[in-house]
């Protein structure tokens, strides 16, 4: 059914991810103020014609582009998602950034009930723009926009978990946005089981 809401943004950082395999933080962070997000998969086709038709397709999966506008974006949050520094109150930004890859959740409640919750698994966040506009005769709030750009982690291919809360056998809100999720995918065993 159709989405007609949006809560939760929460990220988590990602610290190593290779062949290996990959290691996520123990803390899930949340930011307040969940406004909209656009989550633009890029795909790329190739086409093979003969005999003067179409006989073969073929797609993959690019980069992960999405968009978000939040209530705001801490000076401290910004200092972590984009890999600068933060001291004594100070944003320090500077050419040497180094955005940490995350995984980025969110949850979009939906019109028959239950909640859409999405993890998206690697990415980074790119520089941020500023930007204010003088206040006139009638309030309006100024949010901040942030862009993002995902991917498949390399140890397993996966990009993005996604569960609907109101079908049968699907994790919890409580299970899908932990760490243990982040890494499989799974709902935990329960002992005995």
């Amino acid at each position: 059914m159709a989405i007609k809401g949006l809560h939760g943004f929460r990220y988590c950082v990602l610290n190593e991810d290779d062949e290996k395999g990959f290691e996520y933080e123990k803390e899930i962070k949340r930011l307040t103020g969940a406004r909209s997000i656009k989550v633009d998969n890029k795909v790329n086709d190739a086409k093979l014609y003969g005999d003067d038709q179409l006989l073969e397709t073929a797609s993959a999966i690019g980069s992960i582009d999405v968009d978000i506008d939040v209530a705001d974006l801490t000076l401290e949050q910004q200092a972590e998602l984009l890999g600068y520094k933060y001291e004594n109150g100070v944003l320090i930004e500077d050419k040497d950034f180094n955005p940490p890859y995350i995984a980025f959740g969110f949850m979009a409640p939906k019109s028959s009930g239950g909640k859409r919750m999405v993890w998206l698994l690697k990415g980074k966040m790119q520089p941020m723009s500023d930007e204010a506009k003088t206040q006139d005769d009638k309030v309006e709030f100024q949010t901040q926009k942030a862009k993002f750009v995902f991917m498949p982690r390399v140890k397993d291919g996966k990009h993005k978990f996604k569960a609907d809360t109101n079908i049968t056998g699907a994790p919890t809100e409580e299970e899908f946005f932990s760490v243990d999720f982040l890494k499989t995918g799974k709902k935990p065993v329960e002992a005995g089981a």
